[in-house]
């Protein structure tokens, strides 16, 4: 890199993704002091940073809203399957063995929030009175 801080279409994405994630958990001028820190940046070139971070969330956050129930679904699959496939440690010094032991309570939970998302699943349950009056996220097509 050059002493005019230039930097090729790929660092560039890299940086941009880098500052997306820090833009979550860290405050401006935390993010700016670190792009001069570690980039040599000044700090106009580190706000033109920050606001390609600010468009990729938004492509994000349309993507995700485009992609529908789908995404979140696939997500909750993948947590589901990890649920699945925990590996335990058993045994100490010389007999540890790694097995396999699903997190059942996990995979339940995660299955009742596919189910909600799905809308077969109650979101909540009120009392009131000694009656039970569930309420499901939305309604389908009308049928009760």
């Amino acid at each position: 890199m050059s002493g005019e801080n230039k930097v090729d279409s790929t660092e560039k994405e890299k940086r941009v993704y880098q500052i997306s994630l820090m833009l979550r958990r860290k405050s401006h001028p935390f993010i700016i002091e670190f792009m001069k820190q570690n980039w040599g940046l000044e700090k106009a070139q580190a706000y033109r940073y920050i606001a390609l971070a600010r468009k990729e969330w938004k492509k994000y956050s349309d993507h995700l809203k485009s992609s529908g129930m789908s995404y979140f679904m696939a997500q909750l699959r993948d947590l589901k399957d990890q649920a699945y496939s925990r590996k335990v440690i058993i045994g100490r010094g010389d007999n540890k063995n790694t097995v396999t032991i699903a997190d059942l309570g996990l995979v339940f939970e995660i299955t009742k929030e596919e189910a909600k998302l799905m809308g077969i699943y109650p979101a909540t349950k009120i009392e009131l009175e000694n009656k039970i009056i569930v309420k499901k996220p939305k309604e389908n097509n009308g049928d009760n």
